[in-house]
C-alpha cells in the first residue's frame, strides 16, 4: 500500500481547516461547540494511535477510530466511573490506558519487526 506523504503546506491547511471547523461551532454553539469537537478528538486518538500500526490509509484509520472509539471508550469509561465514582477521573483513565495500549502494541511490533530482519 501506498503511504501517504504529508507535506508543510497539507500541515498548514489541515490547521487552517481545523481553525474554521472551531470558529464554526464557536459561533454555532458558543463554547459547548469546541468542548464537544475536544471531547470527539480525545476519544478518537487513541484509536487512531492504535490503527497507526497497521497497514490502512489515513481515511480509513480516521473513520475507524472514530466508530471505535464511540463504542470502545464510552463502554470503557462507563465501566471505570462505576468503580472510581468519578467520570472526569474514568475519562482520564480510559485514555491514558488507551493511549499506554498504543504504545505497547508500537513496541511489540517494532521489536518483532527487528527479531524477524
Amino acid at each position: 500500500m501506498d503511504k501517504l506523504k504529508i507535506k508543510n503546506n497539507d500541515i498548514l491547511v489541515g490547521v487552517l481547516i481545523a481553525i474554521l471547523i472551531a470558529l464554526f461551532l464557536f459561533l454555532l454553539f458558543g463554547l459547548t461547540g469546541i468542548r464537544v469537537a475536544f471531547a470527539i478528538l480525545l476519544m478518537t486518538l487513541p484509536f487512531y494511535l492504535i490503527l497507526n500500526n497497521f497497514e490502512l490509509t489515513i481515511l480509513e484509520k480516521i473513520l475507524f477510530s472514530f466508530f471505535i472509539g464511540l463504542g470502545i471508550f464510552s463502554t470503557l469509561v462507563y465501566g471505570l466511573a462505576l468503580v472510581v465514582n468519578s467520570i472526569r477521573l474514568a475519562i482520564a483513565i480510559a485514555f491514558i490506558l488507551l493511549i499506554v495500549i498504543g504504545f505497547g502494541i508500537r513496541h511489540k511490533k517494532k521489536k518483532k519487526k527487528t527479531i524477524v530482519s
